[in-house]
């Protein structure tokens, strides 16, 4: 059988591809080398971000999506494919709509500002109060409705391995499966596999020896670049790469974050005013630790040793509540109670009597970690940080037990990505469509619709506009 559309990965991007695809009556295939479908919807905060559109006319918000393009540039400086960004923020609200025909029901507090990344000015920051999994629940009886009338057919347990072609098209997806090696023909053929922040001789490969943890999904592990590159494909924006601040590594030297399970506050000081500070290998501050811009406080993190620093605090800092009496410790989520039993472990989180110790079981220079407690101390007395001008100065650390939390600029989206052109066909080393094949998703790189900078909402909204976009184009 030869299907009107071939999708590889049935993530984000391929089940909005698919649906809407079916909607017109094509028959689609959809190859996926898992058991299930949704992709990093499993996995994902899932913001998304649109201007003009009915949650923010409801809150008297003014907005539109040439205001959401100029804060975009602002932010990134116009960097990255400026076409592929005007085309994600103009599908935007349509795609926001669509959501809200199926049902999805949208967290109350949006639409907001989120101070995660570099913040825009206008709320327009939107999501589910079960993250990316309030858009998998409602695409996923709209999939389940096609695949079982035929529309959809989907291929579980299929790995992707290759391509054929016929003529100049290509028109064949080779995978292997439990069963052996399979082919499956497409008029179409849509590449939505996701990026590659779990392969990591791939993403060094393209970014050079730079630490890599990572909190990607575990299926993103460049199975589709690897495949469009051996056939000709473009790989570009390897030159960006910018992590995401408060990775805990749980199992020491793993190499892997969860963002979701074990994650400090250190995006920004917007949301948790600093009761500690950060200290580098060297066991020195290096940051405002009230610095309020997300990007600063990556950039500056970026040029400290292993991408990690530690987070020193007291016992008091951990108990302290907050300006609305609330308890708000450094990790996302966790209680007190949690903190100190991972204290007890003895992994990413130290815990000792004196400072001294702390050192040793941090492995930090004890002279140089007394020395910054110490001048930290004295700066809460005076109430001045004449180093690097911090502000937040209520709390010293003199109170045992002493903690030490390690922290890693983790990789959560890739930046690099295959190229596509503005109808979304891929292209080769020359700039030439390679006939028959388009993508979508994680997989055309997050530089590609954010640019060198993360832009609220510009990952997930571009994966599932760019996927409803060829499956309502395509033929």
């Amino acid at each position: 059988m030869q299907y009107d559309i071939l999708i590889v990965g049935a993530g984000t991007s391929g089940m909005a591809c698919a649906i809407t695809a079916a909607e017109r009556g094509l028959k689609v295939g959809v190859v996926e080398k898992v058991d299930y479908v949704g992709g990093a919807l499993h996995w994902s905060g899932g913001h998304m971000s649109a201007g003009g559109v009915r949650l923010q006319k409801e809150k008297g918000i003014e907005d539109s999506p040439e205001q959401h393009l100029e804060e975009i540039y602002k932010i990134n400086n116009k960097s990255g494919d400026l076409d592929l960004i005007e085309k994600a923020v103009f599908e935007a609200p349509k795609t926001i709509e669509w959501l809200d025909e199926l049902g999805m029901e949208w967290a109350p507090e949006c639409p907001r500002i989120i101070y995660g990344h570099v913040a825009y000015e206008t709320p327009r920051t939107i999501y589910g109060p079960e993250k990316a999994l309030s858009i998998y629940k409602v695409m996923l009886p709209v999939w389940e409705k096609y695949v079982a009338n035929g529309q959809i057919e989907i291929h579980f347990n299929s790995s992707f391995v290759g391509l054929g072609k016929t003529n100049n098209r290509f028109d064949t997806v080779i995978c292997d499966t439990p069963d052996g090696e399979k082919q499956h023909l497409g008029k179409n053929i849509v590449i939505t596999t996701g990026g590659y922040g779990s392969n990591p001789a791939y993403f060094q490969e393209k970014h050079g020896d730079i630490p890599l943890v990572s909190s990607c999904y575990p299926t993103a592990t460049a199975d589709g670049h690897q495949i469009i590159e051996n056939q000709g494909g473009q790989f570009r924006f390897g030159t960006y790469h910018l992590p995401s601040l408060g990775g805990i590594e749980q199992e020491e030297g793993s190499g892997r974050v969860d963002f979701n399970k074990a994650w400090a506050m250190v995006l920004t000081s917007v949301y948790r005013q600093p009761r500690d500070i950060y200290v580098n290998a060297h066991g020195k501050r290096f940051i405002n630790e009230d610095e309020i811009d997300a990007e600063t406080r990556e950039l500056t993190t970026m040029k400290q040793p292993d991408w990690s620093f530690w987070i020193v605090f007291d016992e008091k800092a951990l108990v302290t509540k907050d300006a609305n009496g609330n308890y708000n410790p450094l990790i996302i989520g966790w209680s007190i109670e949690q903190i100190k039993e991972e204290a007890t472990k003895n992994q990413a989180l130290k815990t000792a009597h004196t400072i001294e110790d702390l050192a040793l079981k941090t492995g930090l220079p004890v002279d140089n970690l007394k020395a910054t407690v110490t001048d930290y101390n004295q700066m809460v007395i005076l109430k001045k940080d004449q180093e690097f001008g911090r502000t937040y100065l209520e709390d010293a650390i003199t109170e045992a037990p002493f903690y030490a939390l390690k922290v890693h600029a983790s990789v959560l989206v890739t930046f690099g990505g295959i190229k596509v052109n503005k109808g979304l066909q891929i292209l080769d080393v020359e700039g030439q469509p390679m006939e028959g094949l388009y993508a979508a998703g994680e997989f055309l790189g997050l530089g590609a619709t954010s640019g060198s900078s993360f832009c609220s909402g510009m990952a997930i909204t571009p994966a599932l506009g760019f996927g409803r976009i060829l499956g309502r184009t395509l033929n």
